[in-house]
């Protein structure tokens, strides 16, 4: 029985020790720490570590308890996830090596990555730049929810003539840089082109590839396979195309 429980003794050890290699002020669960970051809608660091790890022990010594890098993350949540004790988040967030740091938006998609050994003066630009980054996305992130708001309120009423106006800034925040906002503005162009598939049309003239993308997927949904714009195509042939539908969506009415 005595050698069982020193085993056991020396594995509580071993994690303990392991789990004191982090500088203060990280946590260790990653599902507290999201909510926190969800609740403040901040960005969050991931730092994917492993107790065998020998560059994540230099890591964790020396780079995260460097004062100048304590104070960047100050006010920031950050949690450390051993790949081994949490495999599937690793797995999900494509982590095959260590140490990773990821860099995630106030609504969770990452936005920066990087592996290896840092040197304090590259992890430091790496993560204030990424920092001022993502909190700018924060930022834009409120407006466009805003913008949403706005937008549902119009389709809820469908106050075709008041959505005029709003469908030019729909197809802006279908090319936006965050993920979330994108998926976001797709579903309420899907909505709108079940009500008006004339009135999403214009978005096929737009100079950015993924508005005309989401705007060819909501129209090849609503039409069938018939739709035959190209959103891949030039400017010239696309206007070309647009008028033609324009034309037979308007006779359709009569």
């Amino acid at each position: 029985m005595k050698p069982i429980l020193t085993l056991a003794c020396l594995v509580c050890l071993l994690a303990l020790a392991a789990r004191a290699e982090l500088p203060l002020g990280w946590s260790t669960n990653y599902p507290v720490t999201r909510a926190e970051a969800v609740a403040k809608q901040e960005p969050m660091l991931v730092y994917f570590t492993a107790g065998w790890c020998g560059p994540c022990k230099l890591m964790s010594q020396v780079i995260l308890a460097d004062p100048v890098i304590r104070q960047a993350l100050d006010g920031t949540e950050h949690v450390a996830v051993d790949i081994d004790q949490n495999n599937p988040l690793a797995a999900t967030n494509g982590v095959t090596a260590v140490p990773t740091f990821l860099l995630l938006s106030a609504s969770g998609d990452e936005t920066r990555r990087v592996t290896g050994f840092q040197p304090a003066g590259e992890f430091l630009q790496w993560l204030t730049n990424g920092l001022a980054e993502a909190r700018q996305a924060a930022i834009q992130l409120a407006r466009f929810k805003t913008e949403l708001t706005d937008i549902d309120r119009v389709l809820a009423a469908t106050n075709l003539a008041a959505m005029a106006p709003l469908t030019p800034r729909l197809f802006d925040l279908c090319a936006a840089n965050d993920p979330a906002i994108v998926r976001s503005a797709g579903k309420r162009l899907a909505e709108l082109t079940a009500l008006d598939p004339a009135m999403v049309l214009p978005g096929l003239d737009c100079q950015r590839l993924a508005t005309r993308l989401q705007v060819a997927n909501a129209l090849r949904a609503r039409l069938g396979n018939a739709f035959d714009i190209d959103p891949w195509s030039d400017e010239a042939t696309r206007k070309r195309a647009v008028e033609k539908w324009r034309q037979r969506l308007a006779s359709a009415e009569k």
